[in-house]
């Protein structure tokens, strides 16, 4: 088969349509996949524009062409959304809005009031430019750290594209071209077999992007906690132990917190356990708003305990912390169906003596926290009498 216009003609009109039946067929796998909704409808609207612009010289030019080029501005559109919501990045509606809405009448004027083939090309050429360099620079500039080098590789073929077309403007179309897109000349030949080249490395490159985030996602997922959305407990011991050795090494102190919910089994038995999952969550709501701007990891560490790494502190700053704590859980009773409910929590606190295991630390903050619960709870104690000798400590912190 010799490689003329009408060939290059069914191989991308073939090649779209392979390429929007297999994001069809993803799509039914990776179900509620709104990125690779958005993705596999505008690559079935460039199936159809591609259909009716090569389908032109059997159907009425003008409706064929308008309706070719609206399916071709709607698969830019629908593509440029599609990234941005995979960066989770806003997009308003009425810039691409405008943008499609100015290219339809722009072909539409070159269509029937002034018809010219040859400029309709550039005017589809300066809107490729316009949304693949859009998409590029979502691509470069929102790009999450974790999934930079999916989005760097397809941001290079979104630029490929943008350049291609951008070549386009400058290379002449056939004299005796008239309105028959197939005899544009040899230059315009080889842009649309570059064209279909870059088509699938587009294609390879939307796979990659969903791939990367489908890592990140499964990575956040393996080390968070489902219900509270905190570190899971292997994650803030494994992350603990890590940051345990890097501020030995810069001599800089640590504290660990053991938190527990006071009698969280009495509020199980007498409200539910979807009433027990709502107090966790907001216990950790509370946590995590008295700790904003501090170096810390905070993780739920089983049940109804929390595990608090706080880094760089003084013992004397952590009972700060853990009174502040107490405070504002007072302040804030969880919201239940029921109604209000206070929540208290006893708290363990041990302090890195050199050991350099966080195991070590863990064992003992659970002995202070075992020690505040049987003194009554709501109350902070610490462990390792020897560190806390010569601070002075709150009327409610109770040392081992």
């Amino acid at each position: 088969m010799s490689l003329h216009f009408p060939t290059i003609t069914v191989l991308g009109f073939l090649l779209c349509i392979g390429i929007a039946m297999g994001f069809s067929l993803l799509l039914l796998v990776l179900r509620g996949q709104p990125v690779l909704r958005q993705w596999t409808i505008s690559l079935w609207l460039m199936t159809l524009g591609v259909t009716l612009l090569a389908l032109r010289p059997y159907l009425p030019l003008v409706p064929a062409v308008l309706a070719g080029n609206a399916a071709m501005a709607a698969c830019g559109l629908m593509m440029l959304r599609g990234v941005a919501l995979h960066l989770e990045r806003p997009l308003p509606l009425w810039p691409p809005l405008l943008l499609a809405a100015t290219f339809m009448a722009c072909i539409f004027a070159f269509l029937v009031m002034w018809p010219d083939l040859g400029i309709r090309l550039q005017v589809f050429s300066v809107f490729a430019v316009l949304v693949n360099g859009w998409i590029a620079v979502l691509l470069l500039r929102y790009a999450p750290p974790q999934q930079r080098t999916s989005c760097r590789l397809a941001a290079a073929v979104f630029l490929a594209e943008a350049a291609l077309y951008a070549v386009r403007l400058w290379l002449p179309v056939a004299p005796d071209a008239g309105e028959d897109i197939m005899r544009t000349g040899s230059p315009m030949f080889a842009t649309y077999l570059a064209g279909v080249m870059l088509e699938l490395a587009r294609c390879f490159a939307m796979v990659l992007l969903l791939v990367e985030r489908m890592l990140v996602d499964l990575r956040h997922a393996a080390r968070t906690d489902g219900l509270t959305g905190l570190l899971n407990r292997g994650a803030v011991l494994a992350d603990g132990q890590a940051r345990l050795q890097q501020l030995r090494r810069q001599r800089r102190s640590l504290v660990l917190l053991l938190i527990d919910v006071d009698h969280f089994k009495m509020i199980n038995d007498r409200w539910g356990h979807p009433a027990g999952d709502e107090v966790l969550r907001h216990f950790a709501h509370v946590l995590q708003q008295c700790l904003r701007g501090r170096d810390h990891l905070l993780g739920r560490y089983g049940g109804e305990e929390f595990v608090l790494v706080l880094a760089g502190s003084s013992q004397r700053e952590a009972v700060e912390l853990a009174a502040m704590i107490r405070v504002r859980l007072q302040q804030w009773p969880a919201s239940l169906a029921q109604g209000p409910v206070a929540v208290t929590a006893s708290v363990g606190l041990a302090v890195d003596a050199g050991q350099g295991e966080l195991g070590l630390l863990l064992a003992a903050a659970d002995v202070a926290l075992y020690r505040a619960k049987a003194e009554g709870r709501d109350r902070l104690v610490c462990a390792a009498p020897e560190t806390v000798s010569s601070l002075p400590i709150a009327a409610d912190a109770v040392p081992v």
